[in-house]
């Protein structure tokens, strides 16, 4: 991770000067063009691995860890979790996000409510799951 961070500041160091207007959507954008180019390296380098998230603790009604969210948001398409990052976690505006993704502001809300709806869904179907588990 911490050669993604320096490669996205080397890449934007270099073009600061030849941008008109470098934004924070701007540097998001980069670094996201440079998680995509390690992602990639990644997975050339090695066979793929699963991951098994049922060793994950379950949700207690006392707290919240978000391992649920977590869950939930590992089974959407990476697109739809950059997208909802970018609004939760980075607290982008929708024009900033266009800038980011290359979209419309309008297509970033559509594509926000469709991420939602799936997030819900996913949500919806673990709670069952989990509940079916607790039951038995």
């Amino acid at each position: 991770m911490d050669d993604v961070v320096a490669s996205s500041f080397i890449v934007a160091w270099n073009k600061f000067t030849t941008v008109a207007d470098p934004s924070l959507p701007w540097l998001i954008r980069i670094a996201s063009f440079e998680l995509s180019n390690a992602e990639r390296k990644a997975r050339r380098a090695t066979n793929d691995i699963g991951i098994e998230l049922d060793n994950l603790p379950s949700l207690s009604d006392e707290s919240f860890d978000g391992a649920l969210v977590r869950r939930a948001l590992a089974n959407l398409d990476s697109s739809d979790q950059e997208l909802l990052r970018l609004v939760h976690w980075d607290e982008l505006g929708r024009s900033e996000i266009a800038d980011v993704l290359g979209l419309t502001p309008n297509a970033v809300n559509v594509r926000y409510h469709r991420a939602l709806k799936k997030l819900e869904s996913e949500l919806s179907t673990m709670n069952d799951t989990q509940q079916k588990g607790v039951r038995q």
